[in-house]
């Protein structure tokens, strides 16, 4: 039997969904398994009409360090992720506690609020 490991964790509370990049061991670096997980669950997000915004946080000391190199996204999977963060009919708010880094920082300004 194989274990799916969940890279991002999914919350919801008094209308609000709260996402968290949960890969702190390679800093939350954008793979393409994290982004296609990321685009899914914003997508459950935009279909659950009691969602009135979007939380989007982290485990570790960084949000994103940029894309993951030994699994990169494609090129048309992360665009599509940032069009939809940016395109979400909720707000989208960026709670960081820690660094930030190359195309972590594109994910962070698709963002309505940091």
């Amino acid at each position: 039997m194989t274990v799916v490991e969940r890279l991002v964790r999914h919350a919801y509370a008094r209308g609000i969904t709260t996402l968290t990049l949960d890969s702190p061991a390679n800093r939350n670096a954008l793979s393409s398994s994290l982004v296609a997980e990321l685009a899914e669950r914003l997508a459950q997000a935009e279909q659950d009409d009691e969602v009135r915004a979007v939380v989007l946080t982290h485990t570790g000391g960084t949000f994103c360090a940029g894309a993951d190199l030994r699994e990169p996204p494609e090129p048309a999977a992360l665009v599509g992720l940032l069009r939809g963060i940016v395109e979400l009919a909720r707000p989208v708010v960026a709670r960081v506690d820690g660094h930030v880094r190359a195309g972590g920082l594109g994910l962070l300004g698709a963002c309505d609020v940091a």
